[in-house]
């Protein structure tokens, strides 16, 4: 069972855009089954010319290295470049009319944000890679953005979770679909479906 203590036990699924550090180079150069991982409880802010808005990060999926279901498979190509890029920069790739944004782990490893919760939203506002993106305000003109030096796109890290972390196989592919690289943080309503109920560690 997968069980982090927080200092001040469990929070609510809204931190405020500026708690926490802001994530360096050296939290996203890591395989991308471990950020994905990391990720969760961390607070994504888009900052827009009108609005910023920011969700805590409470769902991802890991795409690997050799990993048949991973854009970056074949290597690089003009639509997946930014999956070789440094670690941090965001991958926004559009897919049946749905923009979704990953954040790059390793060299052609990824986290694909598949869910956030706002405070001063509904609490599924955000609760699927599409709407995410949506709410937040990503949009393809955004791929390629270096996250660790941007003034639009930040990630700020959380405390230690108090929440369990279940797992669970990825959804929407059919390659490699059965493998248990989804992350989610429990009884979070944000999460999309069907949630991942499994609170062993993962097994990739």
């Amino acid at each position: 069972m997968t069980v982090r203590r927080s200092a001040t036990g469990a929070r609510s699924s809204s931190v405020s855009a500026d708690e926490g550090r802001r994530a360096g180079r050296t939290f996203f150069d890591r395989p991308g089954d471990r950020l994905a991982r990391e990720l969760l409880g961390a607070t994504l802010t888009v900052v827009s010319r009108d609005r910023t808005r920011s969700v805590r990060i409470v769902e991802t999926e890991a795409y690997l290295r050799n990993d048949p279901a991973s854009h970056a498979f074949r290597g690089p190509t003009r639509r997946n470049r930014s999956m070789f890029g440094p670690p941090g920069t965001l991958y926004i790739y559009r897919i049946h009319q749905v923009v979704c944004a990953n954040l790059v782990a390793r060299r052609g490893e990824a986290a694909l944000l598949r869910a956030g919760a706002s405070r001063r939203s509904a609490p599924t506002v955000a609760s699927g890679p599409g709407r995410l993106c949506r709410f937040l305000g990503l949009t393809l003109g955004d791929d390629g953005i270096d996250t660790v030096t941007s003034r639009r796109v930040i990630v700020r890290l959380a405390p230690p979770l108090a929440q369990k972390v279940h797992v669970g196989p990825r959804v929407g592919i059919r390659k490699a679909a059965e493998r248990r690289l989804r992350y989610a943080l429990a009884g979070e309503p944000a999460v999309s479906r069907p949630r991942p109920r499994d609170p062993r560690a993962s097994n990739p």
